[in-house]
């Protein structure tokens, strides 16, 4: 049996190492051969930094980690590139003047890798030098991951914020005009960020972030669950005492229920954390919750005073789900492109999109993270409370329930 990749995100460690690898590389192969410039936005731990390393596998021509997956297969020139990847998660950005040092610092490290010396200047100036002196070799592919992380990390300081925007906005706009020396860009971030705050000089992305044909690039699906995962789900439910059958029922129910398109019949989408973590553990728990909520998040909740609303029914237009901004952040846009509501279903008529908790995790993550804001009183304080009054629903002991709302109201 395959171990499980938890915290795994470097493709040829993967596929070396023996974990379970859940083929996307057929959709890779579409994406790779169809443009050049790619923009990418889906909430925290579904898989961006193993797709842009998977992306660096393919285009360093290392065709041997790929024997029996979906690319092996199609016409594919297994060319080697000059490839400059960053992470800016990677990169220092306590302040302003740390990010741009930082960049430096990063894009010289990948110059030295490939024997490069480059002039001191911006950190645009240094890319652009880079860019045009390993295009000499090949045409360069270039992967940012976590393009947006320095200016989440300040959402809630809108000064420090701006300035970070700022100096992201000069380094990738330097992008567009180096376009006869690229083959391939791909930006993968959590937000995205209107064009005219951010990519104005980098118009030319496709944002594919609704597009069908991708809703299932990241995260698992029904059927790859029971096709990777099954002896992983056999041996869980043995554990737990039930039928495989209901296992993955409850699984569905705990973790399932994301989209990333408008069509009615899009193939709902499990977060991969989640389920990693729940086999390993053959426990239900919030795990996305714990390790995937962004600080940003909390920190808006905290400080923007946003309205309590009923998020099991949220009408959003289109551009409601994608316009984020350092100004403007709707709750509805904040909340969908950090996972916890997603796209239930889309009303032609009045060209909405219905939004709602994606699944139980979610729903328990948000109501408790926002009675706790609200309250200041603990997850634990809310859990006896809600078991309390089902006990007195369930007996009609309209009596007990009264003394417990009574004594709630008088706290």
């Amino acid at each position: 049996m395959k171990e499980l990749p938890i915290g795994i995100s470097t493709f040829p460690e993967l596929i070396q190492k023996g974990y379970v690898y859940v083929d996307k590389t057929g959709i890779i192969y579409t994406i790779i051969s169809k443009k050049k410039y790619y923009f990418l936005n889906r909430p925290r731990r579904f898989g961006k930094s193993l797709l842009i390393s998977t992306f660096n596998a393919i285009f360093t021509g290392n065709k041997d980690l790929f024997v029996d997956l979906a690319i092996s297969t199609m016409p594919y020139d297994w060319q080697t590139y000059p490839i400059i990847s960053i992470s800016f998660a990677g990169i220092s950005s306590t302040t302003p003047e740390a990010l741009e040092n930082g960049i430096k610092r990063y894009v010289q490290k990948i110059a030295k890798q490939y024997l490069c010396i480059l002039k001191e200047g911006t950190s645009g100036e240094m890319l652009q030098e880079l860019v045009e002196t390993l295009a000499k070799q090949n045409s360069v592919v270039l992967l940012v991951d976590e393009y947006d992380y320095p200016i989440l990390q300040h959402i809630h300081d809108n000064r420090t914020a701006v300035k970070m925007r700022d100096i992201l906005k000069n380094f990738y706009g330097v992008i567009k005009d180096l376009d006869q020396h690229l083959r391939f860009v791909f930006f993968t971030g959590v937000s995205k960020f209107a064009n005219t705050s951010l990519f104005s000089g980098l118009n030319n992305l496709q944002d594919i972030g609704l597009k069908p044909e991708y809703n299932n690039l990241l995260g698992y699906t029904a059927t790859e669950i029971t096709h990777y995962f099954e002896q992983h789900i056999i041996k869980t439910a043995n554990k737990m005492g039930c039928s495989v059958e209901q296992l993955l029922i409850d699984i569905t129910t705990w973790y399932d229920g994301y989209q990333f398109t408008i069509e009615d019949n899009a193939t709902k989408i499990y977060n991969p954390f989640s389920v990693l973590l729940f086999l390993d553990n053959k426990r239900f728990s919030n795990y996305w919750f714990q390790t995937g909520t962004p600080t940003f998040l909390i920190n808006l909740l905290k400080t923007k005073n946003y309205p309590i609303q009923d998020f099991e029914y949220i009408e959003a237009t289109e551009n409601d789900l994608n316009i984020f901004d350092i100004d403007t952040i709707p709750l509805k846009t904040l909340l969908f492109q950090t996972g916890y509501i997603t796209i239930s279903h889309y009303n032609p008529k009045t060209r909405n999109y219905i939004l709602t908790y994606p699944n139980r995790e979610t729903t328990d993550s948000l109501i408790e993270y926002i009675f706790t804001s609200m309250t200041h009183q603990s997850g634990a304080h809310l859990n006896n409370m809600v078991a309390d009054l089902n006990h007195a629903f369930e007996h009609d002991d309209y009596a007990h329930l009264q003394k417990i709302l009574f004594k709630k109201m008088n706290r």
